[in-house]
């Protein structure tokens, strides 16, 4: 008896051994997860997640190699920091908090653009509602569309809690042009040769159009069925496009009769160069598409959605670029066009050479930081309007 009592006794003091050495995770511990986008350039802005950042204002420092960099946003899972300069390189990332500090990322700084760009919250405050007002004072549930109209106002597709079609006037005061259903719920749009605005209805798989009296109406197409239609635009000649991701087709429309299919994988943005080539953007193709007659060309893109290292690949190669989700695209005055990068969370654009051929041109990350989801680029391209519908604000990028 004695014997098998020692014996007990002995294993229970090793059971306790080895529950003391067995290590446990701890859900308070300071930690690095990954840093989006992977490469950028002095002076650029970048988001650092992680968990158990600080959630109080000026408790988390940040270190690019040896130098402090400003912390512009903070929560306990992510920080946003502008970089600080210096050379192009490799440095580690370094964060400091009152509950000690933790290293393991690394960013590579990259040469720095032309221009500088300086970016503002016109409309929106951040949180997820639905309020008419100026500025600020507004407020989104997910906007995600955006287009301007000839009087300067830009007009928003809010696909949130509360759907509805937005207006921003230039003095940026929000009214609620229409309201809408959540079966209704609209993707991106724009507007037909006769003023009236046209926007896809993604669940409901139908193309609705806002009238000049406001009035909401639906566009009864005929010689294709719609299915998660994300973006109709118009060509020069009045016809519609339509991203219909769910049959990897873009449908070119005359009037109301769908008139020609393209084969593009997964489409979900289109825009129209001064050539008249129609331009695609793909949510998980990892490519950029141009359509030219009744041919579909990779123009842009390695197939790889996450940027890192050299993400905009090399110069005069645009094949050689990493492509995400291309969530929003915007033909510009300047011959560039302009596109959102939902994946890498940067406004980003392909310039085509001298020839006016995208596939020898060259991709440029512009801003990075914030989560895009669709753009529209002033004639003079000194004005960049941003929707973020995740953020539930519009922003303006100002370009010098």
């Amino acid at each position: 008896m004695k014997r098998l009592l020692s014996i007990f006794i002995l294993l229970a003091g090793l059971l306790m051994v080895s529950c003391q050495d067995k290590y446990v995770a701890s859900v308070t511990e300071l930690q690095l997860a990954s840093v989006s986008p992977g490469a950028g350039y002095s002076g650029g802005i970048i988001t650092i997640y992680g968990r158990n950042f600080s959630d109080v204002f000026g408790e988390n420092k940040v270190f690019v190699g040896d130098l402090e960099a400003k912390v512009l946003e903070y929560s306990a899972w992510d920080l946003t920091i502008v970089l600080p300069e210096q050379p192009i390189g490799t440095y580690p990332i370094k964060v400091v908090t009152p509950k000690g500090e933790v290293t393991g990322l690394n960013f590579d700084y990259i040469e720095k653009p032309e221009h500088e760009y300086i970016v503002s919250t016109i409309a929106g405050n951040g949180k997820n509602t639905h309020a008419d007002g100026n500025g600020s004072g507004a407020q989104f549930a997910f906007p995600e569309g955006l287009v301007l109209d000839k009087d300067g106002n830009l007009w928003v597709s809010q696909r949130g809690s509360t759907c509805a079609i937005r207006k921003i006037d230039p003095n940026f005061n929000v009214t609620t042009v229409v309201s809408l259903t959540s079966a209704q719920l609209p993707w991106h749009g724009s507007f037909a040769p006769d003023g009236t605005y046209w926007f896809a209805g993604k669940p409901a798989a139908k193309i609705f159009k806002v009238g000049k009296d406001n009035t909401l109406g639906e566009v009864a197409l005929t010689g294709a069925t719609l299915d998660n239609p994300m973006d109709v635009r118009f060509d020069k000649s009045g016809n519609a496009w339509i991203c219909n991701r769910g049959t990897n087709e873009v449908l070119k429309v005359a009037g109301t009769v769908v008139t020609k299919k393209y084969d593009v994988p997964v489409n979900a943005c289109i825009t129209f160069d001064a050539k008249g080539r129609a331009i695609v953007g793909s949510e998980t193709a990892g490519y950029l598409y141009m359509i030219e007659g009744d041919k579909v060309t990779q123009i842009a893109g390695c197939g790889a959605l996450s940027q890192s290292g050299n993400a905009d690949g090399t110069k005069g190669d645009p094949s050689t670029a990493t492509i995400g989700c291309t969530c929003g695209i915007f033909a510009a005055k300047d011959g560039s066009v302009y596109f959102c990068d939902r994946t890498n969370l940067s406004v980003r654009k392909i310039t085509p050479d001298e020839s006016g051929d995208y596939t020898k041109g060259t991709v440029k990350t512009l801003v990075s930081g914030y989560y895009p989801s669709d753009l529209w680029v002033t004639d003079d391209c000194t004005r960049i309007y941003l929707t973020s519908a995740t953020q539930h604000v519009v922003r303006m990028i100002e370009v010098f």
